[in-house]
């Protein structure tokens, strides 16, 4: 870990902000190689300009005694960059950047350590670089030691510890030198999860002190629930700043989806059918579907992204929202998620089959179900042209972090639908025939409750399984009789 100290910092600004950025920029001119620059130093600015890549165009903000600020964006979005400008590693091409108080930041694994030193002798560098004396070392070295529990490994050299070893040194020392401003790039991630709540406990002790925190984070679990702000970074620009919470939200719509549903501005018209064409009376389904109606700008268009299957059948438009028919990308664990999808079909379907599933960031299917799983029959598709339109609802007792939903359409002979309930689902599979599968439809984040009965936690592991638990007092005399006899 690269643990900074700004020694360029401005004068402490008593009741100001922590940081004071403005306009920041950082270019990269694309050199075309060593010739190129010799005929520069040359010929000067009778030369175009070289080619630039532009890492962070006009990014302003104020961080403030105790803010945490988390830093949400795509893959090169410039959240790196901007954390290293912060630290002072990188000068910013353009504008400006005022930082008060002490600095310590989590910018690279590894980075920061020499290899060939034992851990005990880093961290006293390491406590000389963020400005701090031997004699306050001595001092702080038994709880530096005590919060990385490494054991005997802090007389080791560094380069026999792995990278979650490095992670619990770096950051007991980042924290333990008491900066007014923690840089973290994605280090907490390295970490297991019991350790990662030990961090985010401490940080939250922290910042009731006093202390700013600046998290670049994938984990969008962590954005909604320990930062009261977040940022959102698109191709090096600031395109939303607000809470945590909805920096998470207009990530998921505006960044996330774009690859995948893209959000409309208005409901898609074309492939519009009157209601009264489908199977089901019009106004009950007016009624089912008012929060396409009362969601228009969050509604997810389908009709351009690769789907997977025959070219009559296609999701077409898509919703993400909870129960009550409100556009959602956040959920508390137990939650209700509700997803509206309309699927485009051109040609007769004896038995359509709906099927909806839920990926975790590792691609394991958590859940999955399909119209055979449940007891409403689903209605025969007549005429080419006709819009399905599903609601699937999934209670989410799963664990935190980030999913991706899947959903695709199907078709099964009437026949054999009739008599589902006494077929193995072997002899059911070789008759499904896939119309449409859409993959990365959309996205979500589950976070904690914020209230929970009897507790927060609601269960460890993927999923939470419907379980009973009794605990009870074995009387003493029955203890006694039922021990074995030696």
């Amino acid at each position: 870990m690269n643990i900074l100290a700004d020694v360029n910092a401005a004068e402490d600004t008593v009741g100001g902000p922590v940081v004071h950025a403005r306009s920041i920029g950082k270019r990269y001119d694309l050199h075309r190689g060593p010739g190129h620059l010799l005929a520069r130093a040359l010929f000067g600015s009778l030369l175009k300009e070289p080619p630039a890549y532009v890492a962070l165009d006009d990014v302003s903000f104020d961080l403030w005694p105790g803010d945490a600020l988390a830093v949400i964006g795509r893959n090169g979005a410039g959240k790196s960059t901007l954390l290293q400008i912060l630290a002072g590693v990188l000068k910013p091409t353009s504008g400006s950047v005022r930082t008060s108080g002490r600095i310590a930041g989590l910018l690279e694994l590894g980075s920061g350590f020499n290899p060939e030193f034992s851990g005990r002798e880093n961290v006293f560098i390491n406590g000389a670089i963020l400005g701090l004396t031997e004699r306050q070392m001595r001092d702080r070295i038994d709880d530096i030691i005590k919060f990385a529990e490494i054991g005997d490994y802090i007389d080791r050299p560094v380069k026999t510890y792995s990278s979650g070893m490095f992670l619990r040194l770096a950051f007991s020392v980042a924290i333990h030198a008491e900066p007014d401003l923690l840089l973290v790039d994605e280090a907490l991630a390295v970490g297991d999860v019991f350790f990662q709540q030990k961090c985010y406990a401490r940080l939250n002790e922290l910042r009731k002190r006093g202390m700013t925190v600046l998290l670049v984070t994938h984990s969008m679990a962590d954005a909604a629930e320990f930062c009261n702000r977040g940022m959102v970074l698109s191709q090096g620009r600031k395109v939303f700043e607000g809470r945590g919470k909805e920096a998470v939200e207009y990530y998921f719509h505006h960044e996330f989806g774009t690859p995948t549903g893209r959000r409309t501005e208005q409901p898609p018209q074309a492939h519009e059918r009157r209601l009264a064409d489908g199977p089901y009376p019009a106004t009950s389904l007016k009624e089912e579907w008012d929060p396409f109606e009362a969601n228009p700008r969050e509604i997810l268009d389908l009709s351009a992204i690769e789907q997977f299957g025959l070219p009559s059948a296609r999701a077409v438009k898509a919703l993400i929202a909870d129960r009550e028919g409100k556009a959602r990308r956040v959920f508390q664990q137990g939650e209700w998620l509700r997803i509206y999808i309309e699927f485009l079909v051109d040609q007769p379907v004896e038995v359509p089959l709906v099927g909806v599933q839920l990926i975790n960031a590792k691609s394991v299917l958590v859940h999955g179900r399909n119209s055979l799983q449940f007891e409403a029959p689903p209605p025969a598709i007549h005429h080419a042209g006709t819009t399905l339109r599903c609601v699937h609802d999934m209670k989410l007792d799963i664990d935190v972090g980030e999913y991706t939903v899947e959903s695709g359409i199907a078709e099964l002979p009437k026949a054999l639908f009739s008599r589902r309930q006494a077929c193995a689902p072997s002899e059911i599979a070789p008759h499904i025939q896939l119309l449409s599968h859409v993959s990365r439809l959309a996205a979500i984040s589950v976070i904690h409750r914020h209230q929970g009965d009897p507790c927060l936690f609601s269960h460890y592991g993927v999923a939470d399984l419907p379980s009973e638990q009794q605990l009870s007092l074995v009387p003493q005399a029955a203890h006694l009789e039922s021990e074995p006899r030696r």
